[in-house]
């Protein structure tokens, strides 16, 4: 398997800088990426993250993750990108520093377009159109905290269905809106997608170990849905339930400190019922209850951070259609 100048013969792992597009000065821009080619024929899964230069919990674990797996015992090939924005990574912002673009916003690239464009494209043919699996993995940086597994409708809705549920995360959620991401654009492509949210908000200072576990989990678990490596599903939770019909909550119009109820992800509620509250910073006024708009179950991802950006998810309600036992 090759990819630009990074190649891994049949049993082998390989890792270097592969070169996606130049800047306007003409300095090339590159994507860190592993591969692991494994010794038998089988599917290749693509294991990508930090498109998002302030996703970084994915970064920590992955390579580590690359480390562990024997070639020798895998059937198909892992491409995996631990951290794709290594721009915003390195000015800690969200988009890439070249355009002020965020990665996950430009579709499949254009390699006449601008820098992330040109990235996004070149990796997007490389990588992603030639997989079986797409695993993308996102935190939600300093603001929100999350730890559920989302598919599109679009394309091999099944097999995206049972990739998701065999992550071993205590919820996945159907129906992902459309959007302009890569992984968008492989759903469309019949690729097997999921978008795994794992961690974030304070999750790299309090929860670290049990969210890097969990992407690990993600990835070797993901292998063992597609047949890539033997074992049962790892998981700390023993079951994953499938929620359908959400509803998303964000920021409304009050300005100040949002504090939501973290213990009711993963329970019922009514509509009506109180998720958290808005207080001004200066006052202490309460400025804005918020309430869940219908019945449902809270999934667990959402605000974490008192000062969220506008389009934050506060929370998530969806109907909770089926439990699938993790095993």
């Amino acid at each position: 398997m090759k990819l630009g100048n990074i190649q891994a013969a049949s049993g082998t792992k390989a890792y270097g800088l592969f070169q996606v597009g130049e800047t306007h000065g003409r300095f090339p821009v590159h994507i860190p990426l592993h591969i692991v080619n494994g010794a038998a024929d089988g599917p290749t899964l693509v294991v990508q993250a930090g498109a998002n230069g302030l996703e970084i919990e994915p970064s920590l674990i992955l390579p580590h993750v690359v480390k562990e797996l024997d070639p020798g015992a895998i059937s198909g090939a892992v491409i995996v990108a631990p951290l794709m924005n290594t721009s915003g990574f390195e000015f800690a912002q969200m988009n890439s520093v070249f355009d002020d673009k965020h990665l996950n916003k430009v579709g499949r690239g254009n390699a006449m377009g601008s820098v992330s464009e040109q990235l996004v494209g070149a990796y997007y043919e490389a990588a992603i159109s030639k997989a079986d699996a797409l695993l993308d993995i996102r935190t939600g940086s300093q603001w929100s905290y999350h730890h559920y597994a989302s598919v599109y409708d679009d394309g091999d809705f099944d097999k995206s269905k049972a990739l998701a549920a065999a992550l071993g995360l205590p919820h996945v959620l159907l129906g992902k809106a459309p959007d302009q991401s890569m992984a968008h654009e492989a759903a469309k492509d019949g690729i097997a997608t999921v978008v795994a949210y794992i961690g974030g908000g304070p999750g790299l200072r309090d929860y670290r170990d049990r969210d890097l576990g969990r992407m690990r989990n993600a990835v070797l678990n993901a292998m063992r849905e597609l047949g890539m490596i033997e074992g049962a599903l790892s998981s700390d939770v023993d079951k994953t339930v499938v929620i359908r019909k959400h509803t998303v909550i964000r920021t409304t119009g009050a300005r100040g400190f949002t504090f939501m109820d973290k213990s009711l992800r993963g329970e019922s509620v009514k509509a009506g019922d109180k998720l958290g509250y808005v207080r001004h910073p200066f006052s202490g006024e309460l400025l804005e209850e918020i309430r869940a708009p219908r019945d449902g179950v809270v999934v667990d991802g959402g605000a974490s951070w008192p000062v969220p950006l506008e389009d934050v998810v506060l929370a998530i309600l969806g109907d909770a259609v089926e439990e699938i036992a993790i095993s």
